[in-house]
């Protein structure tokens, strides 16, 4: 299957139903364009979110790119599966459904962690030493984030966020980012979760080796050489998404590097994106804007990940989607229709 291309001219269509509404014209500013811009995907209201939290550990933490402790990735999945965690919580109070899925994690969880058994590998390679994963595990992973976008469609979903976990991945994003953009290592690295100045510096010598090191610039080479089983699933999942016609709530760093690969494989896929905030990880501003997908939501500088941005936005997603088809016109609710007296005055 392929993406749809979006068909953009049926947007007069819908200007024409909000200008229709019982409000001064554009006075819900981007809320309204956000509605305009979820009918040209799906013609109906948004009640159903679904999280698709995929995991994987990295080989190239080797490098000493991360102060974390890589078993924090495995202690982690275990804690939002439980009902932990930012991501648990605002899942839990905005009524979305969230599965963490291991793809690529270093350790066997048992059955009670209740984390989903989708397991590629144990982990990355170190990609300074060659490919991170081999190109049919790669593949794999892709399958698996398909698959779980498959299911949770099946289940009701109506749109789809993603959601990451896996010491050193920002490092693996952002190698991936720069190998598929004009951006420097310098522009697109950042100190993840504490560096110093002089660490810094070792990280970004760390990817611009890598780089060297895989010069194929393909989308798939640079997801196998420089990405992540996590990485992976998601970018796969997003095509899936994006092939079923369902909007993507786009998260923060690591989710939109797995979204500038999905991209290069099909130039369809950002017109499904929703860009849900702006991280504050260094970068992460110049790859929404290599996406092409528009300004994001919010800018609260977050960068926990995880989808928490996806989903602190879906509630403004959601009401955006109810506008088109749930609120009164001017001619239902027997309200004198402003607009068209401004219209007619040649002031809308």
């Amino acid at each position: 299957m392929s993406i749809k291309a979006i068909d953009f001219t049926r947007i007069r269509e819908y200007e024409t139903q909000l200008l229709a509404k019982a409000m001064p014209p554009n006075s819900l500013g981007r809320l309204g364009s956000l509605a305009l811009k979820l009918a040209l995907i799906k013609e109906e209201p948004l009640d159903s979110l679904s999280l698709l939290l995929f995991a994987s550990d990295h080989g190239v933490v080797e490098e000493g790119v991360t102060h974390s402790p890589q078993q924090i990735t495995y202690q982690q999945c275990c804690n939002f599966a439980s009902g932990g965690g930012a991501c648990s919580l605002f899942a839990s109070l905005n009524h979305a459904t969230l599965s963490v899925i291991d793809v690529g994690v270093n350790h066997s969880f048992a059955k009670q962690d209740a984390v989903v058994d989708c397991k590629i590998g144990y982990g990355t390679k170190n990609f300074l030493k060659g490919p991170a994963m081999e190109r049919e595990l790669c593949l794999q992973a892709m399958e698996v984030g398909r698959n779980r976008v498959h299911l949770a469609v099946k289940e009701g979903a109506q749109a789809i966020a993603f959601g990451e976990m896996g010491v050193g991945n920002t490092t693996s994003a952002s190698a991936v980012s720069a190998a598929l953009t004009n951006l420097s290592v310098s522009e697109i690295t950042g100190k993840g979760s504490g560096l110093s100045d002089t660490e810094l510096l070792h990280k970004v010598a760390v990817i611009e080796k890598a780089l060297e090191l895989h010069p194929q610039r393909d989308p798939l080479s640079v997801l196998c050489n420089l990405g992540g089983y996590e990485i992976a699933a998601i970018c796969g999942g997003m095509l899936e998404a994006a092939e079923a016609s369902l909007p993507i709530l786009l998260d923060g760093f690591i989710v939109t590097s797995a979204a500038l690969v999905a991209n290069a494989m099909d130039e369809h896929l950002h017109e499904y994106l929703i860009p849900c905030h702006q991280s504050g990880m260094q970068g992460h501003r110049n790859m929404l804007e290599s996406l092409g997908c528009g300004k994001p939501l919010l800018d609260l500088q977050m960068q926990l990940g995880e989808g928490t941005g996806a989903l602190a936005a879906w509630p403004l997603v959601r009401l955006a989607s109810h506008l088109l088809t749930d609120m009164t016109s001017f001619s239902d609710a027997q309200v004198t229709d402003s607009t068209k007296l401004l219209q007619s005055m040649g002031l809308a």
